[in-house]
């Protein structure tokens, strides 16, 4: 073979190399731009049991916030794998804040909890605190404050018809006086609603141990230690002024201090 004819057989395999090379490269480029592929790829890995890789591919997908319960749910089941059970109870928790996936993350955090060597004690919550909380959760301030101003836009409304149509004036009178109040108590419960959301969030410990400290630094007095697995009721307007710290209330009322690092807010 001449000089010319190598050269050209060169140049070919040289072209075919490259455009191998695109063909890969644009494969992965589609991968990482679609996150159905990325998902699918991430739960092939997570099938054959290479669970540290397919956590890396769904943490792009929380990254690039392409979330869903399945997505939350997959990410505690590779924790569990990892025996990383205070990162599989944060994530089952977030997956069951998702309809079509309540239920078997539900089933996932009862034999999460089971697993835990240590249990934090437990104080119940006070009636008003349990009806805040349903109301955030189940129906969310923004629907409240709808509700309320169209109850207090009835009830005005009611008591404004009785001067132009005297039926039945005393009933009316009450009746839109009533649904008025009602509907004010319904706004202001949207405001106290969604102030109670901004401020406090829940948070899982998701390291094996931590001190809780009296005050925002490492140097101090120990109120309490929390464990893998221990949640908490954060406090953000009293955390705000504290980089790397949290200010937090115990499940068992315990207040104190401890390391963002130590958890993951919900």
């Amino acid at each position: 073979m001449n000089r010319r004819n190598k050269d050209n057989a060169g140049a070919v395999v040289g072209g075919l190399l490259m455009l191998l090379l695109m063909a890969v490269l644009t494969s992965h480029s589609s991968a990482q731009s679609n996150p159905q592929l990325l998902f699918d790829r991430a739960n092939e890995k997570l099938q054959a049991g290479q669970y540290q890789e397919a956590l890396a591919d769904y943490k792009k997908l929380v990254t690039g916030r392409e979330v869903s319960g399945s997505l939350f749910l997959n990410m505690a089941i590779s924790y569990v794998e990892l025996d990383s059970l205070g990162m599989a109870k944060y994530y089952f928790l977030k997956a069951r804040q998702f309809e079509e996936t309540e239920e078997r993350a539900e089933a996932g955090l009862e034999f999460v909890n089971s697993q835990f060597a240590r249990q934090s004690a437990v104080l119940p919550k006070l009636p008003w605190e349990q009806a805040v909380n349903w109301l955030g959760e189940q129906i969310g301030s923004a629907a409240l404050l709808g509700i309320g101003i169209f109850l207090l836009n009835a009830g005005i409304i009611g008591y404004v018809i009785t001067w132009f149509i005297p039926y039945r004036e005393k009933l009316i009178r009450i009746t839109g006086l009533s649904t008025a109040i009602l509907g004010l108590l319904i706004v202001l419960t949207s405001f106290y609603v969604h102030y109670v959301d901004q401020r406090y969030s829940r948070a899982v410990m998701v390291h094996r141990e931590a001190a809780v400290m009296e005050k925002p630094a490492s140097e101090g007095p120990v109120i309490s230690r929390a464990y893998e697995g221990y949640t908490f009721t954060i406090d953000h307007k009293r955390s705000g002024n504290e980089a790397g710290w949290c200010y937090i209330r115990m499940s068992n009322g315990v207040y104190g201090w401890i390391r963002k690092d130590d958890i993951r807010i919900l």
